[in-house]
This record gives C-alpha cells, structure tokens and sequence, in this order.
C-alpha cells in the first residue's frame, strides 16, 4: 500500500516536533517521528503545523445551512467544514417538534453510515434538548420543551446514531434519561438547566459532560457554585466552550481552562446556518434568527448559537489563556473525541489512528486537511460543491463582509502570552513522563 509522508512541525499531545514526519499508510497514520522518514510520496510543510483534525461535537449548521431543516444539504456543509481544519463532528439538533426529529434523524442516520467525498465525518448526531429546563431554554423554543419521557427518548435513540444528548439534570426522571442514553452509547452531557451545585455533583456520577459551560446554566457563585462549581471540582467531567470572545467573556475562559486544564475543557462553536455568512436572517431548526454583527441573535435578542469555526476557536483560546498549542490542539481534537467514544482512534497523531490531519500555517490558519489519508481541502482549491462565504438571501444589496464571530472590543492577548511564534513550541509541563522516552500519552 502506497506511503505518504507529510514533513513539517508535528504537533504531539505535548509539545511540537520541529521537522518532524507523519507517514500515512492508506486511511491510517502508520508512524510519527521527530525525524524525517522515508515514503512513497513525499509532501514538505516546512514551517507548517501538523495537528489531528478537529472534532466539533455541536454544528447545528454553517455556510448557510440549517441541519434541521436541512437534511439533504449537509454534506455541503460537510466540505466546508474542511475549511476550518474539521475533519469530524456532529450534526445538532436543538429542541424541535416531533415530526421534525422523525424527519430529520433518519436522513442524518444515513449520513453516518457513509463517507462523504470530500467532507468531514457526521460521527453521529447530537440532541440537544428537548429534555431541558425551560427556565435556561436560551433559543430554544418553549413550545417544544418536554419533560423527562423514557419512551420519547427511546422514540428518539432508534430514529438515529445519537452519540450524545444535552439535559437537564435536575429534571424529575432525568436519572432514567441518562442510564437509557448512556447504555445506547451516547454521552449524556449537563446543559440548559439549573441544577444547584449539590444536584449537579450528585449527576456528574453519570453523567459525562457540560454543554457550552456558563451559557444557559446555573452560574457560578460564591455561595452557590451552580453547574460551573459542580463541574470544577469533579475529577472527570468534561466540558465544551464557545470561546467566541461574545458567549463567555475571556477571563472566564481562562479561568475554566486553569480549573478543567486541556483535557476535560474542549472546544465547540455551536455554529449555525449565519456561521461563514454575512449580515441576514437564517434558520435555527423552527426559529428566525439575525445576524448584524458578531453574534446571531433571535429577535428579542436572545443569542441563538455563534457563528465560530474551529480555527477562530483554536486561535482564541491561545489568545485568551495563554496555554501552548499542544494544548489548545488537545481541546480541538482529542478531548471532544475521547468523550464521545472516539478517543482510540481520532483526535492525535499516534500510529494506528485515522489519518486525519489538520495542517495549519505558522499564523495558524489552515493550509490542507487530510481525511482518511486522502487530501481533501488545500487553501485556495476548494472541493466541488464546498461552499463559499457568502450573504443570505435576505442580506443581499447589504456590504458583503463576513460577520466577525470576536467582539470588536475583544482583542484580547492574555497576560501570560508571547506573541512570538516561538510559544508555540513550548513544552506543556504537565506532561506525562512517557514522554522522555519519545512517546505519547496513553488515553
């Protein structure tokens, strides 16, 4: 079988290996060394940084597509989803009617059951909501807000491969919701709700995550910690962040990432249709939603998910802690993997892994992305049929700009950080002692 070696700064689960080489061998990385390697093909990288293609565990839609309503266009969304160094995610569903699941859930069931030419992986799907507190519904439609049902839930697992479902734990029978989905192999995850620190901690026994931490929770208080507390002092929940500069405020990032570090904090954008678009009006699944600046917002001004990408999110959390880029990779690519199942065979260049690989430029936007092995976006040569930034429907004749997903008076450099290119190469201390011998951490 044919051998390809990508030749450039390798990014390991601690620090980077200055020309170094990943050697692919079909749709596996079949070696990772600091050293250069012989192959059948050889690709230089130079000054690039080969990184795991990302995992984004909550994607209700981008470049103008609303994975609710529809279906049939994900795999374009798919294709441009490469252009943000993902290789892997999961399609979101927020709370919606009956019949919109039923429709929806199958067509995303199929998706995941095939490759997509030239686009990142539907790994699943993920059910956010309705199970949830309505008193925390964010964009949520009240209306389709449910109860803990045992048998809607069920209803739901057999209609598609859901990998993981957001909850409210506080909700009575939210117990039984968890041991059904957990047992069906789907990580139950702490989200739209407002469970107090001592319901939360008592949950966080099965249940596995934090939805967007801060956003539309119980916050955190010194008398009453809430779901933040609960999640800072258990040794094992991990939990997503929209590190948008606009969701959570920048400090606070820092703070959830010196209290979870990079491998129980991930990043997500809960991106919708708007996310690469311009000013307009888009769909979140039954909801209007407006965009007219960084952040999109339903019409009394509810923010209705982001517009991030997972290379804006990977350059924000550098910017806003500080961390190394080892780290920040690990909360792009392996720890979303490791908590949807996927931990032992995506999110890290390890041998025997899929050959998924984001290959970043030295000011970290994306030069190619691999998936499979097979090169599937390089800048400037975009797949047929990958979409390009463009305006709504609504949005046409307005300034043809790409909204900015940071806060104009966030431009945040936190204070511990360098500037210099050189940070990126900086060892993460808190390493594991495998790595003096050449090799990378276990999960």
């Amino acid at each position: 079988m044919k051998t390809i070696a990508l030749r450039g700064n390798v990014v390991t689960d601690y620090e980077v290996w200055t020309g170094g080489t990943v050697l692919l061998e079909g749709s596996r990385v079949k070696d990772v060394s600091r050293e250069p390697l012989a192959a059948d093909e050889v690709r230089e990288y130079d000054d690039h940084f080969l990184c795991p293609g990302f995992v984004d565990l909550q994607v209700n839609g981008s470049f103008g597509v609303d994975i609710a309503t529809e279906p049939g266009r994900v795999p374009e969304l798919s294709r441009g989803l490469t252009a943000t160094g993902v290789t892997s995610y999961l399609p979101t569903l927020i709370s919606a009617p009956r019949d919109l699941y039923h429709e929806t859930l199958p067509k995303l069931a199929d998706l995941a059951r095939e490759s997509i030419p030239g686009g990142a992986e539907v790994l699943g799907v993920h059910l956010e909501g309705p199970f949830i507190n309505s008193e925390r519904r964010g964009a949520h439609p009240a209306a389709h807000i449910v109860s803990a049902d045992p048998g809607l839930l069920d209803e739901l697992l057999d209609l598609g491969p859901v990998r993981m479902l957001t909850l409210a734990p506080e909700l009575e029978g939210a117990a039984q919701l968890t041991n059904s989905a957990g047992g069906r192999g789907a990580a139950v995850s702490a989200g739209h709700s407002d469970a107090t620190f001592d319901l939360a901690r008592a949950a966080f026994g099965e249940v596995a995550g934090v939805t967007h931490l801060f956003n539309a929770m119980s916050p955190l208080h010194h008398r009453e910690p809430g779901i933040p507390g609960a999640a800072f002092a258990h040794p094992h929940v991990t939990c997503g962040i929209i590190a948008d500069g606009w969701h959570v405020h920048p400090e606070m990032v820092a703070l959830a990432f010196r209290a979870l570090g990079p491998d129980r904090l991930y990043l997500t954008t809960d991106a919708i249709a708007a996310a690469g678009m311009g000013p307009g009006e888009y769909s979140l699944a039954t909801r209007r939603v407006y965009l007219d600046g960084g952040v999109p917002r339903l019409e009394d001004g509810t923010i209705a998910g982001s517009i991030l990408t997972m290379d804006e999110a990977l350059k924000n959390i550098l910017a806003f802690t500080g961390c190394t880029l080892p780290e920040a990779v690990r909360m792009a690519a392996a720890t979303p993997a490791r908590l949807v199942g996927e931990g032992k065979s995506k999110g890290r260049l390890v041998p025997g892994y899929d050959a998924d690989i984001t290959v970043l430029r030295s000011d970290l936007s994306i030069e190619a992305v691999y998936k499979g092995g097979s090169r599937i976006y390089s800048a400037g040569n975009l797949y047929a049929g990958t979409p390009r930034l463009g305006t709504s429907p609504q949005a046409r004749g307005l300034p043809r700009r790409r909204a900015s997903s940071r806060p104009e008076d966030v431009s945040y450099q936190h204070p511990g950080n360098s500037k210099h290119h050189d940070r990126y190469f900086k060892v993460d201390e808190r390493q594991d002692p495998c790595r003096e011998e050449g090799r990378q951490a276990d999960d």
